[in-house]
């Protein structure tokens, strides 16, 4: 799907097995190698959630009226900007696939992400998205691809083309397939979570508990930050444990502001 350089205005998108790359950065005109990154989920990390009150469906925002930066999110990524390393988002994006959307509503969201990122002094580096789904309404979309959370296919996508280590790299997200995709590429992993049990049951099942649990991305940047700072012993606080009692699950985790 290639290399869009920050080109928002699309009405159609040539449709290949390769992830949507949009860049968004001058930054990643640089040819150094061994850079670290903080690849982030978009829906539940960066913007809300929207609830269908009709039918009580909870998904992904259709338009830019409905995308909203949560909390806390510009100021977070301005934290992560401040550490040196490059800021990604990477996010299964299957709104077009099934019908739901079309190429310009996703790139509207994606303009006001960046602009309101950017006016809490923050900077998005590179969006890349995965638009396949293997039971796709729009038969051009139907695949099955090698970018498509829970494979790494958008991480090792990045480290291809902006020498990124991602040995010593992050991935935040909210899904089993965020731990599972940042788990394959190699990557630390933090997940966001209400710390409910049901969840923590997923990751088991799925083999995929992080290395670190908080409630939203103001505390992985935290996190991260005292990571990089050499502060073991804080961000160890926010490490996911699994234990008694019971035989239940149990999250240990500590909220760490920047």
């Amino acid at each position: 799907m290639g290399d869009r350089r920050g080109q928002w205005d699309r009405d159609e998108i040539g449709v290949t097995a390769e992830p949507l790359t949009i860049v968004c950065s001058p930054r990643l005109d640089a040819t150094e190698g061994g850079r670290w990154a903080t690849f982030l989920d978009r829906d539940g990390v960066i913007n809300a959630m929207v609830t269908d009150p009709e039918f009580g469906l909870v998904d992904s925002p259709a338009n830019s009226e409905q995308f909203r930066l949560l909390p806390g999110v510009g100021a977070a990524i301005a934290a992560l900007n401040r550490l040196g390393g490059l800021v990604v988002v990477v996010s299964n994006q299957p709104g077009i696939a099934k019908g739901k959307l079309t190429p310009e509503l996703l790139a509207a969201m994606d303009r006001k992400m960046v602009a309101e990122v950017g006016a809490a002094g923050g900077t998005v580096d590179a969006i890349i998205y995965c638009l396949h789904h293997p039971e796709a309404s729009l038969a051009p979309y139907r695949m099955a691809c090698s970018c498509r959370k829970p494979k790494a296919g958008l991480l090792t996508h990045a480290a291809r083309e902006w020498g990124i280590d991602l040995a010593r790299s992050f991935m935040v997200g909210d899904g089993v397939t965020d731990i599972a995709a940042g788990q394959a590429a190699g990557a630390k992993t933090i997940f966001l979570s209400s710390r409910k049990c049901y969840i923590c049951d997923a990751l088991l099942e799925h083999g995929a508990w992080p290395d670190f649990q908080v409630p939203d991305l103001p505390a992985a940047a935290a996190v991260i930050v005292q990571i990089v700072s050499g502060d073991v012993d804080a961000s160890a606080r926010s490490t996911a444990r699994c234990g008694p009692p019971g035989g239940r699950p149990v999250m240990a985790t500590t909220t760490l502001r920047p």
